[in-house]
């Protein structure tokens, strides 16, 4: 039978209200009375005893008894799944009614925390505030001519959520023996014959030939953090487009970060999640013992690797993101919670985008007028060219 902690609640001991983690000052505040309060690192060690992050043993963790393992989160939140993209985040229990972050859907139902839920081992605090994400979200709406005039009005409407994604990090020692044939490169001289002038006529040429021999040897490498996406909210190719997140950063997990915030509960389980970081890695020791093939190229690769001292830590990833539908589809916005970094999707205005190509066909029509008259005319086409 699992068991799940007492939730912690953190008022402010000044007024009573609940503090919030604030990305901008990196404390607990009370948004009603100012006061600040110091979190992990920050605080004073007669007031915190701060745990070392711990990376544990993935095949002895998937062994152990459900009752060894820590759940939940370890503050009082409740569960919403939104109806239309399935995701499942957990949010302040005071909270009545919420959009769905990933999608934008109001779609959302109320359900029972999920006891089984892993704890997270760590994470990266928001550094990036909200007045900073929605500035930078209305700046880059109003960018770009080839998009919808009506965009940053209608878009712009649309809120954006600070959400703690959900990854898995995993480490391992690679160790692979590979054989191949190496190729090695060179060149003979061939005679043939060509038609000159009605003739045949002999010449010869240089032509590359390969000489192949065996070839094999080893590679070993550890690798340290091997980063996983535990959600399927958000489309990878979308979210990598944020990375990197510098995971020297991680911070022992402390429920007083998420106060305030929305957290997405993971949707990769641990086994799935190893299985995608193994290939991962399997994949980079296959490349780099390709690179280890000498001579000029290599057929017939053959890489058997075998992992070992696996280690993994659940860790939780500050994202801020905004949804917004524009014409049927929705498209997505995000910011790196730690860097800032960002990426968005816009609509194409194809009217915009023909009367681009028409203004440019007119421009190269007219060039091309000024340069066939010559003269004067073409002097002008010059000029005409080098504006262009």
């Amino acid at each position: 039978m699992t068991t799940t902690e007492q939730p912690q609640h953190f008022p402010c001991p000044q007024c009573g209200a609940e503090l919030n983690w604030d990305p901008s000052s990196r404390t607990l505040s009370c948004d009603f009375c100012g006061y600040q309060q110091a979190v992990g690192a920050d605080e004073r060690p007669e007031d915190f005893a701060r745990p070392a992050i711990k990376e544990r043993d993935l095949f002895a963790f998937l062994q152990e008894s459900q009752a060894q393992k820590a759940h939940g989160y370890g503050v009082e939140t409740k569960s919403v799944k939104c109806e239309k993209c399935g995701a499942t985040v957990s949010v302040d229990p005071k909270v009545t009614s919420t959009e769905c972050p990933f999608c934008g859907s109001n779609l959302v139902l109320e359900q029972a925390p999920d006891e089984a839920l892993i704890r997270p081992e760590s994470l990266i605090p928001f550094q990036v505030d909200r007045e900073t994400a929605v500035r930078r979200y209305r700046e880059w709406l109003g960018k770009g001519w080839f998009h919808p005039g009506d965009l940053k009005k209608r878009a712009g409407q649309s809120r954006i959520y600070g959400v703690y994604l959900p990854f898995w990090t995993f480490d391992a020692h690679a160790s692979s023996d590979w054989r191949a044939e190496a190729g090695y490169y060179y060149y003979e001289t061939e005679t043939y014959w060509a038609t000159e002038d009605g003739k045949q006529v002999q010449k010869t040429r240089q032509v590359r030939r390969t000489r192949w021999e065996p070839a094999w040897g080893r590679h070993e490498q550890f690798y340290d953090d091997v980063l996983i996406y535990a959600t399927q909210s958000v489309e990878p190719k979308l979210l990598e487009r944020i990375y990197p997140f510098d995971t020297s950063k991680l911070v022992p997990y402390d429920p007083r970060y998420l106060s305030g915030w929305q957290a997405e509960q993971y949707q990769i389980g641990l086994e799935e999640g190893w299985k995608l970081a193994e290939k991962r890695i399997k994949d980079k020791e296959r490349d780099a013992c390709a690179k280890q093939v000498p001579g000029d190229t290599y057929r017939n690769l053959q890489v058997s690797t075998r992992l070992s001292k696996v280690t993994f830590k659940h860790v939780l990833l500050p994202v801020w993101i905004a949804s917004y539908p524009y014409k049927g589809k929705v498209y997505r916005y995000l910011v790196n919670g730690q860097t800032g970094k960002i990426y968005g999707e816009k609509p194409i205005s194809w009217i915009r985008v023909a009367i681009a190509v028409v203004v440019v066909l007119i421009i190269l029509a007219i060039v091309v007028y000024f340069l066939t008259r010559g003269g004067g005319g073409g002097s002008m086409g010059w000029l005409l060219l080098g504006a262009v």
